[in-house]
């Protein structure tokens, strides 16, 4: 990637935010730009690992590791021992590379010869290299030292004690690490070995010949520990050369690597990062700059397959610039690190090349001005941009003449529309805005103003070319009033046909907008009507199955009584218990069949008959042998309609139905609440979510039929569970139009604005 893109991307900055949380110095040094790839198998990997990574991340986080380069480097330069230092950072490294192990859950992969090695270096050397003096084998002759020390300083004391007019003072002094004792020069005779004198020559330094094997005593016990020392070291560095150094480069690949993945993975769940998806098309959604920390202000930013350029506009200092470099950033890491901060449900194409020109390159000592300075630059990106580059253009043909700057900013952009996959380019230009209304492929999207505030809101509005509010963006840098108002006087002389235009559209847009949210109410309220419709008819038939299956049941239980009399009757018959009782029942038995068979021979007339009883809409009536109450609606010859008391509407035949007494009626007093009143903004913190998206349904449907557009939800930034719910929800319902985060200095992510159709 190249140097420029890296710097005006900013993701140099970026990757120092990783590198910050690097274990090893390598490692840091591998996070680079240059691991920039569009292979999609590498990509993968790297999330897989990084993913990985996120999940070791509640465990104790591995040690840092030394520095490796130092240790191969003095092994393949020399085959002298190594200096202590290098010998400690090898026991460290073993040490770390074990942590590493240990927090990938990869225990039975230690090796337990190095491990050991690691910590009898650790054990034996300190910080700065040295040979500890606690170490084992040091520890007699750290007696023996101890020893002939103390028997130095006891002679000492006894000789000033025998010679008390003859010393200088009570105590005995060290010269050269040896102990002398200071006589008087006077008293100085044979006996004696004299170290020294005073500058006055008053004093004599003196060692009497016993003093002197003392001290030569502990000279050599001291040598020996030296000795020891060195041997200890030797050893030490022998075993780093022969064990450690062999295995160390391979070992240093590894930790590069789960360095990278380390890093990347703590910078994710810092910034709540995701692996974003594969496709052929750019899908950004709630796409945060990471460098903007918690103010930053999440965009969307959607483009289809068709679309191979975008002329972004609108007011200065309205996040134009900022969105572009948010989508080359993200679209550098995701191929750098497979994670990006946006939501998701984004989506990107890998790219073979990301290109920019953004700032303005102006250069004294190359005499070279802004507008010079852009052209060299685009036309070095000409060059060199492939059919899968993504090329990011900033301010496009400003700095010289406007109309020729329109001009060539239409054939740049229709040079790289055919060659490039994607082409983002800011202007001001209405000529580039309305060329790219006419050309396919070619989209206009601008930055949101809020007229009434004065102010950005940072959200990307597509399909709608942006007005530059050049006043007041001035205005709010508190320009002049004087120089406002001469501003405004200029411009009402003007035609000012692009502003129309761009209103024009936006009153359209919202007026389809409206049409579509009545659709919507009627199609609901149509659905409404057939649902209660299906009901009732549901209700209608239930009824007429319950009706026949009672008849039928009265019917049964007729024969059942009846088959039982008759096999009784048999029974007696063939056993010859045949007496006159009998046949007395025998014979009640056949006179009761014969008159259940008139009964009904009867009701199949009388239901064939037509009733001469007139009825008349309101009488009161009963229907069917249950006779259930209700009220006439209409009446023909052969038919009644009558609405029964539990609201059902039938069609009887006259027979079915007879004249009631009519009871007086209470008063009923129906009452239908009114619509629930919107609100601007309504607070579910505290809610769980199904409360939450409850309250929302009512909210929403109670905002349509207020024809309120707007409203805000107070959800609260918590663990991100209301907020997503919410999120997923509103992304669900045909009838809103847009949802978005506030602005940091109006609650930020921890609050929510809903557009509606």
């Amino acid at each position: 990637m190249r140097e420029r893109t890296v710097h005006d991307i900013e993701l140099d900055k970026v990757l120092d935010d990783v590198r910050a949380h690097s274990l090893s110095p390598e490692g840091r040094a591998a996070i680079s730009a240059d691991l920039f790839t569009s292979d999609e198998e590498i990509i993968r990997k790297r999330a897989d690992g990084i993913a990985e990574c996120l999940g070791y991340l509640g465990k104790e986080p591995p040690d840092i590791f030394p520095s490796a380069s130092d240790i191969l480097s003095w092994a393949s330069s020399t085959h002298m021992d190594f200096p202590g230092l290098l010998v400690r950072q090898s026991g460290e490294y073993m040490a770390s590379y074990a942590s590493m192990q240990r927090f990938l859950g990869r225990e039975d992969e230690i090796d337990e010869s190095l491990q050991s090695l690691s910590e009898e270096i650790i054990s034996s050397l300190s910080s700065d290299g040295t040979v500890v003096d606690t170490h084992p084998r040091l520890i007699p002759l750290q007696k023996a030292l101890e020893s002939a020390k103390e028997s130095r300083i006891r002679f000492s004391q006894e000789y000033i004690r025998a010679n008390r007019d003859k010393v200088q003072q009570a105590e005995p002094m060290y010269r050269n690490e040896r102990i002398v004792i200071p006589i008087k020069s006077s008293e100085k005779r044979t006996g004696c070995y004299i170290a020294g004198t005073s500058s006055s020559g008053s004093t004599v330094f003196a060692e009497p010949f016993g003093l002197v094997n003392l001290n030569n005593d502990v000279v050599i016990a001291e040598e020996r520990i030296a000795a020891e020392k060195a041997k200890i070291l030797h050893e030490l560095s022998s075993s780093v050369r022969n064990e450690f150094v062999p295995v160390l480069p391979g070992m240093l690949e590894e930790v590069i690597d789960f360095d990278f993945r380390y890093s990347f993975a703590l910078w994710a769940k810092r910034e709540k990062a995701v692996h974003p998806a594969l496709s052929d098309s750019v899908v950004l959604r709630s796409a945060r700059h990471p460098l903007l920390g918690s103010g930053a202000v999440a965009i969307d930013i959607v483009l289809d397959d068709n679309t191979k350029a975008v002329v972004l506009s609108g007011a200065n200092a309205g996040g134009k610039t900022v969105s572009m470099k948010t989508v080359a950033l993200l679209a550098a890491l995701n191929q750098i690190s497979g994670y990006i901060p946006a939501s998701s449900l984004s989506s990107l194409p890998l790219f073979s090349s990301i290109y920019t020109d953004i700032g303005d390159g102006q250069s004294i000592s190359d005499s070279a001005s802004t507008f010079s300075s852009h052209m060299k630059n685009i036309a070095s990106i000409s060059s060199a941009a492939d059919s899968r580059s993504l090329v990011i253009l900033d301010e496009l043909g400003t700095g010289t003449d406007p109309e020729e700057g329109a001009a060539l900013s239409v054939a740049i952009l229709k040079y790289f529309r055919k060659r490039v996959a994607l082409t983002m380019a800011t202007s001001h230009y209405s000529a580039v805005k309305s060329f790219a209304y006419t050309e396919d492929g070619m989209l206009n999207a601008s930055m949101e103003f809020d007229e009434r505030s004065g102010l950005p809101t940072y959200r990307v509005l597509e399909g709608i070319p942006g007005e530059s509010y050049a006043l007041e963006t001035a205005r709010r840098m508190t320009m002049p009033k004087e120089i406002i108002e001469e501003a405004s006087a200029s411009l009402r002389g003007t035609s000012g046909s692009s502003a129309s235009v761009i209103k024009a559209l936006l009153s359209k847009e919202r007026a389809l907008d409206r049409k579509i949210t009545e659709y919507a109410l009627k199609t609901r309220e149509a659905e409404k009507e057939k649902a209660l419709l299906d009901e009732k008819e549901e209700e209608l038939r239930k009824l007429e199955s319950g009706l026949r299956r009672d008849g039928v049941e009265e019917i049964s239980s007729f024969l059942r009584q009846s088959r039982k009399t008759l096999e009784n009757l048999i029974s007696d018959i063939r056993t010859g218990k045949l007496t006159t009782e009998k046949i007395h029942e025998a014979k009640a038995f056949m006179e009761e069949i014969a008159e259940k068979q008139k009964e009904e021979e009867q009701k199949v007339s009388a239901e064939e008959e037509v009733s001469d009883e007139v009825f008349a809409p309101g009488d009161a009536v009963t229907c069917g042998s249950m006779s259930a109450r209700g009220e006439v609606v209409s009446s023909t010859d052969k038919d009644v309609v009558v609405m029964l008391e539990n609201g059902l509407r039938m069609t009887l035949r006259k027979t079915m139905v007879h004249h009631a007494e009519r009871t007086e009626r209470k008063a009923v007093v129906s009452y239908t609440p009114s619509a629930k009143k919107a609100d601007y903004t309504i607070d579910v913190r505290g809610c769980t979510l199904e409360e939450a998206l409850r309250r929302l349904d009512d909210q929403i449907e109670a905002a349509i039929l207020s024809s309120l557009g707007t409203f805000s939800i107070i959800h609260g930034f918590g663990d991100g569970i209301l907020s997503k719910g919410i999120h997923k929800y509103l992304s669900g319902r045909r009838e809103v139009k847009d949802f978005y985060f506030a602005h940091p200095s109006d609650g930020g992510m921890g609050k929510t604005y809903v557009e509606l159709m």
